[in-house]
């Protein structure tokens, strides 16, 4: 598509004007005259160039925000709790601190999802580790949602199995 874009660049060879355009044309728009050429190479990158800056001054003055109508808003919580390594039966003194961060599908609403994220205590950088899914309750307040959340990934053989790789890796990094 950009190499169609530069055969459409073209160069006035009486006053030097290089302008696109999305047609075949013979007259410069800026002098009138009848001695359009095809631009060569070097004229294209100028030609390139030029806009270049022009999309950069423009963005510079009037940063585009994005229209509220085309954003999807979504409302999460959080909860979070630590648990130390041996819980996992790993003997090392880590402790991770694991957050949740939960609410309702934006593509079903029909359904809890939380997302769970941990962190070595005292970390800076947080590692995802899992999605949970769960049905939606009508009429659930946020402690029983938390309760449900909480109960599930401790039943879940797949969350055990993601923190202790993710505090295995964290202590072969030398980070116990």
């Amino acid at each position: 598509m950009i190499e169609l874009v530069i055969e459409m660049i073209f160069t006035c060879d009486n006053c030097g004007f290089i302008f696109s355009r999305s047609e075949e044309t013979e007259q410069c728009p800026d002098c009138g005259k009848y001695e359009v050429r095809p631009a060569n190479e070097a004229e294209q990158e100028e030609f390139s160039a030029r806009m270049a800056e022009l999309i950069r001054e423009e963005c510079a003055e009037a940063p585009r925000f994005p229209n509220l109508v085309e954003t999807e808003i979504s409302m999460f919580s959080t909860f979070a709790f630590r648990l130390p390594a041996t819980a996992l039966r790993i003997d090392s003194k880590m402790i991770v601190d694991i957050a949740v961060e939960y609410g309702e599908s934006s593509t079903d609403g029909n359904e809890l999802i939380g997302n769970v994220w941990a962190r070595q205590e005292g970390g800076t950088t947080s590692s995802f580790l899992m999605a949970v899914h769960l049905p939606i309750k009508q009429g659930e307040a946020p402690k029983e949602q938390v309760d449900r959340i909480f109960a599930a990934l401790n039943d879940s053989d797949s969350f055990k199995r993601k923190l202790s790789d993710f505090v295995t890796r964290q202590m072969e990094r030398g980070a116990n």
